[in-house]
Formats: structure tokens, sequence, C-alpha cells
């Protein structure tokens, strides 16, 4: 069971896994190198990726299936956005595949494993810094108290302050 807190931050890691290693197989496969409308495909891509994963109740199980998907979808992304440098179609090759895949696999394991951490690993941090942080004594000298003058009950005070000036009257 991972802890619901770290969701958002795995959407996150998904998104950005997705982008940062469809370019990176796309261009070691031969695919070339993104720019322009393929980049902007392939943000899209990758924001849709990452916002499906980054719901509470989705577990990690869907990381893998979902990292998958979107090696596929951002080849498409790249394949269409940049036609003009491809020589290929919109499927990938058998060596494309083998790296979006190998590449998927152990992007999936790293996010699965940072998510687990999140846990222990934020706990040690919290106890560390209240540790070194101690809040504030209440009780410390030095404490300014203010008080607030009040009006006069019958409004003689404020009398100055109120406008009687109200809208123009229509001539109508």
């Amino acid at each position: 069971m991972t802890d619901s807190s770290a969701a958002p931050l795995r959407g996150g890691a998904v998104g950005i896994v997705t982008a940062t290693l469809a370019v990176a197989a796309h261009g070691m496969a031969g695919g070339g190198w993104a720019d322009g409308s393929a980049l902007a495909l392939l943000i899209v891509v990758s924001i849709g990726i990452g916002a499906m994963t980054a719901l509470p109740e989705r577990s990690t199980v869907l990381l893998l299936p979902a990292l998958m998907a979107g090696q596929l979808l951002a080849h498409i992304a790249l394949s269409l956005g940049a036609a003009e440098m491809h020589n290929h179609s919109l499927l990938p090759s058998t060596a494309m595949i083998a790296f979006h895949a190998a590449a998927s696999v152990i992007a999936g394991l790293m996010i699965a494993a940072a998510e687990r951490l999140y846990g222990p690993i934020t706990s040690i941090v919290r106890a560390v810094l209240a540790l070194l942080t101690p809040l504030p004594d209440g009780s410390a000298v030095g404490r300014v108290s203010m008080s607030v003058a009040v009006p006069s009950v019958d409004g003689t005070a404020l009398d100055w302050v109120i406008s009687r000036r109200g809208p123009p009257v229509s001539v109508y």
C-alpha cells in the first residue's frame, strides 16, 4: 500500500519521465531529436499521462502500463510532430520498442521505490527538524499586548467620519 500524499509526486514523476525517456529512447533508436510541434505534442501527452497517474486512488499497479502507454503515445507524438525528419512510419521499429520498453520498466521501478520510501523518509526528516527547531515557548518574556480605543456609545467620537453625501439626484 502506498501513501496517498505521494500520488501527486508520482504523477509529476511519471509525466517528466515520460517526456524525458521518450526523447532519449527515440533519439537513441534513430528517430532524431524533437523540436517545435513535436515537443508541444510531447508536453500534452506527458501532462495527460502524469495527471492520470496522480490520482490518489490509483495504485502502483497501474504505473508500468501508464509508462508504457505514455511511451507509445509519446512516440506517436514525436513521429507526427516532426514528420519531415522521420524516415519511418507511426509504428515504432523493434529497436525503438526495445528502448522505450526498457526505459519504462527501469523508470517504473525507480518511481515505485521512491513512492514506497516517501513516507519513511519524510517522517525521519520531520523528526529531525522537530529536534532542530523546537516550537517557541508560549510563556516567553517580552510579549506585547495591545489595547484598542473604543469609541463612545452615542457615536459622537466617529461622527466626523460618516459621509452625508449621496449620489446625484436625477433631473428627469
